[in-house]
């Protein structure tokens, strides 16, 4: 399947690789580079990035119903599945790489903390495993018309799972992320 990729490289003249020697020098700023960066740093506009995302991830999820579902346009319905998938799971990544990583980081001396930090973390990603396999199994135009009844139910519990967590997030742990 992936046999070009091993032809590529096989036709290709072998390249001499330069050697790198580190001198005392860099060593030492490489260490202090290291010592600066160790971490994910404070990111000042991360929250309101992430509310703009809710923001915008609650307005295509009622395009979902309001354009597509109640005009039995499926293909409306898939287009802002789409849509929604792509900026769900951008947010997904920002949450976890930024904001978690970075609360995890700040609370590593506060095992208390640290627990709920991560049972809140865990529980997102209970919830996005639930909401990429509703994206998934209606993403289909044709899918979503014969699935009619089953989507209206799934719709429905994603959304009240969805809504719980952005206000729970919101209100409660969103507070937790300042400067350490």
């Amino acid at each position: 399947m992936f046999d070009f990729v091993g032809k590529f490289f096989k036709g290709r003249p072998e390249k001499q690789k330069p050697v790198v020697r580190q001198t005392v020098k860099s060593r030492g700023q490489l260490k202090q580079a290291s010592a600066r960066s160790k971490g994910i740093a404070f990111d000042s506009g991360l929250i309101q990035n992430l509310e703009k995302d809710h923001e915008m991830l609650v307005e295509i999820f009622g395009k979902i119903w309001s354009e597509g579902y109640e005009k039995s346009d499926f293909d409306v319905v898939s287009r802002h599945l789409s849509e929604f998938k792509s900026l769900f799971q951008s947010h997904l990544l920002k949450e976890n790489v930024k904001f978690y990583a970075y609360l995890e980081q700040a609370m590593k001396k506060d095992s208390h903390s640290l627990s709920v930090v991560r049972e809140f973390r865990k529980d997102m990603n209970d919830i996005a495993n639930a909401v990429i396999g509703f994206c998934k199994k209606y993403d289909k135009p044709e899918y979503t018309k014969v699935a009619h009844e089953s989507f209206k139910k799934d719709y429905q519990g994603i959304g009240q799972a969805l809504v719980r967590r952005v206000q729970l997030e919101e209100r409660d742990l969103y507070s937790l992320y300042a400067p350490s």
